[in-house]
């Protein structure tokens, strides 16, 4: 490859631009995805299972009911959902990956549970009023840019019912350093990115400013073609997060620390979870 090419490739990115290639509708990729959401030990897509299992349990403590219609925005293949729907709970799950809700209906039908799943963004939501709980789980709400934040929160609210609670985890200020990817590079004959052979340049960025980082991953192929993957997160202090809400017309908003136990940058303190009501 022509390193003047390589050079221009991996500059460090304009805030929020967007990479050459999308994963959640590469049909390869997107295979690999719903294998990490399903592998139950680990964070690498979803969270294990015993962190699920905690966090549904601890939503449900805060409920302190059944049968009551749940809305799960980012569902990916419904573990959260059907966990809540084997609580008695009404489900609607939505998510922008085919793999992902074809996989949670099949396994819903088998299981004789009550969830409707619907493949699309849920940036494009436009349901009002018919849900008593709205989640989105797993720091989805980080990726979003401040325009898609803001109409991502007021769509949410719109299909909430009079008194209905939204859910969401961010990531805090706390131990920021931690939270920027190492740089590192991987040759591969097969594996997460291609089937075909590839070299994987990756590498974390931090704008402060923005109170953004950057995960820039840069997959080269055996033919030179090269793919650039760019995933955005912003990390939120409470006062901040407070106010957004509050502009949209939320009220009740609590702050939820150490609710997942602690670990490595992404558990314990390092996510605040945010409840707030319409």
């Amino acid at each position: 490859m022509n390193i003047l090419k390589l050079f221009n490739i991996t500059k460090r990115p304009k805030v929020y631009e967007t990479g050459s290639s999308t994963m959640w509708t590469d049909p390869y990729i997107s295979k690999q995805l719903l294998k990490y959401h399903l592998a139950s030990d680990n964070d690498m897509a979803s969270r294990s299972n015993e962190k699920i299992e905690l966090i549904v349990d601890w939503i449900q403590q805060m409920l302190g009911k059944n049968n009551i219609d749940i809305l799960d925005l980012g569902c990916g293949p419904g573990l959260y959902a059907e966990r809540f729907a084997i609580k008695g709970h009404k489900v609607t799950g939505i998510d922008f990956s085919e793999n992902s809700i074809k996989y949670a209906k099949k396994s819903a039908a088998e299981n004789n549970l009550n969830i409707e799943y619907i493949q699309m963004d849920y940036r494009e939501l436009k349901i009002i009023e018919k849900y008593d709980l709205a989640v989105l789980i797993y720091l989805d709400f980080c990726v979003l840019n401040p325009d898609d934040a803001k109409n991502v929160l007021k769509n949410i609210y719109r299909s909430l019912k009079p008194e209905g609670m939204l859910l969401l985890d961010v990531i805090n200020e706390r131990n920021i350093d931690s939270k920027i990817m190492p740089q590192s590079w991987e040759v591969a004959e097969s594996g997460f990115w291609k089937e075909t052979p590839y070299i994987a340049m990756s590498r974390g960025y931090h704008y402060p400013e923005e109170k953004l980082l950057l995960n820039q991953h840069i997959v080269i192929d055996s033919e030179e073609k090269v793919d650039t993957y760019n995933f955005w997160s912003r990390y939120y202090e409470k006062e901040e997060m407070k106010t957004l809400l509050e502009m949209i017309g939320y009220k009740e908003i609590k702050n939820h620390e150490n609710i997942l136990p602690p670990g490595d940058c992404w558990n314990g303190e390092n996510v605040t979870f945010y409840t707030a009501k319409k």
